[in-house]
């Protein structure tokens, strides 16, 4: 009976097992680190393009802030001049007429360019702002807007409804007209507290009017301290814009 005879199999060597494995591990880990280089380069582009537009929001406050600074300078000169004629025993109804006419308590509004941070918040990706500094500087910006600059936006505007609503127990609208049509003032100087001609629209109530005057100074106080705000808002935006610009080389 014939007895078939399996062929010998050649056994591996210890180094040939070793070298094997060697070259898996290296193929591996060459796909591992082509992966993390693929990432690092796409949140790398990013990164870079939330700068980019991190940078145009803070343009747009810078914008906004610079409009907001022109309407509250006017805004708080014209409190001003009422209240230096409040204080009068005799309030002169011309200037006071002048003002109320020019509808000096009507405000454009607030508002904050959030749009980048939004995003990054939102979609969980604010890692990829893997510069410290501007990280921090983000963020301290964010919050100065959301904890400070819109919260006393609606504190002066409450305010200011609060003022508003007293002076309409002390003065007749119905004959604001009449001034606004003799006088289109826009400035005031103390030539402005010379009347040239007497109109009794001032109720006689001595303590409405200094009721009147105890809130339009509220609203005043809160109004200088608002615009003191914007216009530190406003360096600071400016600020944060060069500081993106130079640590992510961002051309205009």
């Amino acid at each position: 009976m014939e007895v078939h005879h399996h062929p010998e199999v050649e056994k591996k060597g210890l180094k040939e097992y070793i070298l094997e494995g060697l070259m898996i591990f290296i193929a591996v880990m060459m796909g591992f680190f082509a992966e993390s280089l693929r990432e690092h380069i796409a949140d790398n582009n990013k990164e870079h393009e939330y700068m980019r537009s991190m940078v145009e929001d803070l343009k747009a406050d810078t914008v906004e802030l610079s409009s907001c600074i022109r309407q509250f300078s006017i805004i708080s000169s014209k409190l001003d001049t009422m209240l230096t004629c409040l204080k009068s025993d005799t309030p002169d109804p011309v200037v006071i007429n002048r003002i109320v006419s020019d509808h000096f308590f009507l405000y454009a509004g607030y508002s904050y360019n959030n749009r980048t941070v939004q995003q990054l918040k939102n979609s969980g990706v604010f890692r990829l702002v893997r510069n410290n500094n501007v990280a921090a500087g983000i963020l301290k910006y964010d919050n100065f807007q959301n904890t400070i600059m819109l919260t006393q936006y609606v504190d002066l505007k409450n305010t200011m409804y609060a003022y508003k609503d007293v002076e309409a127990r002390v003065m007749h609208y119905k004959d604001l007209d009449v001034a606004n049509r003799k006088s289109k003032a826009k400035d005031f100087d103390p030539a402005d507290f010379v009347a040239d001609f007497k109109h009794p629209f001032l109720a006689p109530d001595k303590d409405g009017i200094n009721y009147y005057y105890n809130k339009l100074f509220i609203h005043d106080s809160l109004c200088h301290v608002f615009l003191r705000n914007i216009k530190y808002g406003k360096s600071e935006a400016t600020k944060l814009i060069t500081l993106i610009k130079n640590e992510y080389h961002l051309e205009e």
